[in-house]
């Protein structure tokens, strides 16, 4: 009829140069149904797209019978196919055959990882997290990332490969290294193509370390046939901080392995065991803990429960 309908689809999408981040496409074009094509927009699809996705083009020189575009802004080392959709002024017609499935080339990395942070660890290390680079942001092969860190106010960086692209941390050790000692650090990238930016700079303690000090004068007393009050001190450490104190209890006739454990939280140096069998001895020690671990344990201490 005279009053035309959307155009009918393209003919398949013909994928032409590719660089890291462009691919030359060119379509036969679509039968415009009485109602003169308006436009023609170009869509790409990877592995990383929810479906269908507009694509960014620049026109190219129309060469015979054929149309043609660029796809710019593409991501290097993706997966993409192509397809082209005609309009007239009726409406928006049906796809074109998607294109063969293409490559873009390999580039160096241009992303950086997120949220560099510290990780609390062991005594003498530095725990350094990040959040990797999704396989989209990668640019090619051979992807890793390059850790960079150096005490504060001091000149040059340690650098350390790491060479899985999954990675998310790196833990470094150093017997010199005082607890809570602040370092800066970054995390970049490489690939095979040479290497990509660093993160911004940020400031990561090294782990506190577990206290050093054994709690001492622990002493036992008997309150009643259930209850035993314990005291004891503890050596006020510069590090190491106790988060709290770990009680350990056992009876004088079984084996070492039924201990029994009771844990205080914060910087109180007392605790009250209960439901105790009457009429027994028992043996305790005391040791401080924090979240990096244990201190020594105190010397044993003992005392019967009343009758």
């Amino acid at each position: 009829g005279s009053t035309g309908s959307p155009p009918g689809p393209p003919g398949v999408v013909i994928v032409e140069e590719i660089t890291e981040s462009t691919a030359t496409l060119s379509w036969s074009p679509a039968t415009d149904n009485h109602s003169p094509i308006s436009s023609y927009n170009l869509q790409a699809r990877s592995p990383f797209s929810l479906g269908w996705q507009t694509v960014k083009t620049v026109p190219e020189v129309i060469t015979g019978d054929m149309e043609s575009a660029m796809a710019v802004d593409l991501n290097p080392w993706v997966e993409y196919e192509f397809r082209v959709v005609a309009t007239n002024p009726i409406g928006t017609g049906d796809p074109s055959i998607p294109s063969r499935m293409i490559r873009t080339n390999e580039a160096v990395p241009k992303t950086a990882p997120s949220n560099v942070s510290g990780r609390s660890g062991r005594r003498h290390e530095l725990v350094i997290a990040w959040e990797p680079v999704s396989e989209e942001f990668q640019n090619g092969e051979g992807f890793g990332y390059i850790v960079a860190f150096r005490p504060n106010g001091t000149r040059g960086w340690k650098e350390k490969m790491v060479t899985s692209s999954e990675a998310s941390k790196f833990i470094y050790r150093d017997e010199s290294v005082p607890p809570l000692t602040p370092f800066e650090v970054k995390v970049g990238v490489y690939n095979n193509k040479g290497d990509g930016p660093f993160s911004q700079i940020v400031v990561i303690c090294s782990a506190e370390g577990e206290p050093t000090a054994a709690p001492t004068d622990v002493t036992a007393t008997s309150v009643s046939v259930s209850e035993i009050f314990v005291v004891w001190k503890h050596v006020k450490e510069s590090l190491g901080r106790p988060q709290g104190f770990e009680i350990s209890y056992w009876k004088d006739t079984e084996p070492e392995d039924s201990v029994e454990t009771v844990r205080t939280r914060g910087n109180e140096s007392f605790v009250m065991l209960t439901g105790l069998e009457g009429n027994t001895l028992y043996h305790l020690t005391v040791r401080a803990y924090n979240g990096a671990g244990y201190g020594p344990p105190s010397r044993e201490a003992s005392t019967t429960t009343k009758r």
